[in-house]
């Protein structure tokens, strides 16, 4: 082998060598937004728990899980919002932002426990179909929209302190949700309630928004029946069970209709006793009739004077 052959060898195999050694570096993961608001919250990334704080960078791939106290606002980079409650837990499936609109943008998500609430950014309002949040029984595709999500597992409870069914929840205030499972897609408008008991089983509309949708989840004590009203619609039962629909109808079908753990109903008004009638008006004696005015007697002639 002469020199020529050698040196190209070596050239070679030290190619070979740095593509083998670049191959095993680790591949910065790109950014995806800032933590806002954190307490109680981590974020695994690399088989590690990172604690969160405001100001942390969150990247791509991360899974963010709250605790039993937790509570976590970010920011992404295309500019939406997102926050998530109590033990909950979502992860980045796949996240791209370049900074503008190059039709590569991507927000993948997987909401895996609990609840969120989120506004959408650019990616929602230019690419509809590469923003969604994905769930084991349906997929919530956003139309540039802001919407409420809580997954049940055995954790929420019902107005009157029963466990409500297990499944997805969601509620839209601005825009269009459409939630599909296998049975279909069904589109929610401003004010309107949806649940998924199952990917396959169709999305059912809720006639009134349950009490764990749009506050924090509601105690695991029992709560007394006593001092909730019996007739509560807060117990999310569905009105119809699939096909489109414009959300335009009222406020969740009635968000201020169901009463709030622990709200003690009112008791009815209490009707006023009727009014007493007046006694009748005492009509005023007739006026007297004066007396004729009498007529004074002819002006009686004087005798002349005397001559």
């Amino acid at each position: 082998m002469n020199i020529r052959d050698m040196t190209y060898k070596r050239l070679l195999l030290a190619l070979i060598f740095s593509v083998l050694a670049c191959a095993g570096m680790p591949v910065r993961a790109e950014i995806a937004g800032q933590v806002l608001l954190a307490s109680d919250a981590v974020a695994v990334r690399a088989g590690k728990a990172l604690p969160l704080v405001p100001g942390m960078m969150i990247e791509d791939k991360d899974t963010l899980r709250t605790g039993k106290t937790g509570n976590l606002q970010l920011r992404f980079t295309d500019n939406s919002t997102m926050s998530l409650r109590e033990e909950s837990e979502l992860t980045i499936e796949k996240y791209h932002f370049s900074g503008r609109a190059d039709g590569e943008e991507r927000a993948f998500y997987r909401l895996l426990k609990g609840g969120l609430r989120t506004i959408t950014g650019l990616i929602g309002h230019i690419q509809r179909e590469n923003y969604r949040i994905d769930t084991d029984t349906a997929t919530i595709g956003i139309r540039g929209t802001e919407c409420t999500l809580m997954l049940c597992q055995g954790s929420c409870l019902n107005a009157d302190g029963s466990r409500a069914r297990d499944g997805l929840y969601g509620g839209v205030t601005g825009g269009i949700v459409a939630a599909t499972t296998k049975s279909g897609e069904l589109r929610i408008g401003v004010g309107e309630t949806f649940f998924a008991a199952s990917i396959d089983r169709p999305v059912e509309k809720l006639t009134a928004p349950p009490v764990f949708l749009h506050r924090r989840a509601a105690s695991r004590q029992s709560i007394s029946t006593a001092s909730v009203s019996s007739n509560s619609s807060g117990t999310g039962e569905s009105s119809s069970s699939g096909g489109s629909t414009s959300d335009g109808s009222g406020r969740d079908q009635g968000t201020g209709g169901s009463n709030r753990p622990g709200q003690v109903a009112r008791s009815e008004n209490v009707e006023r006793s009727e009014m007493v009638e007046r006694s009748e008006k005492v009509e005023r004696p007739e006026s007297v009739v004066r007396q004729e005015k009498v007529e004074r007697p002819e002006k009686v002639e004087r005798p002349g004077k005397g001559r």
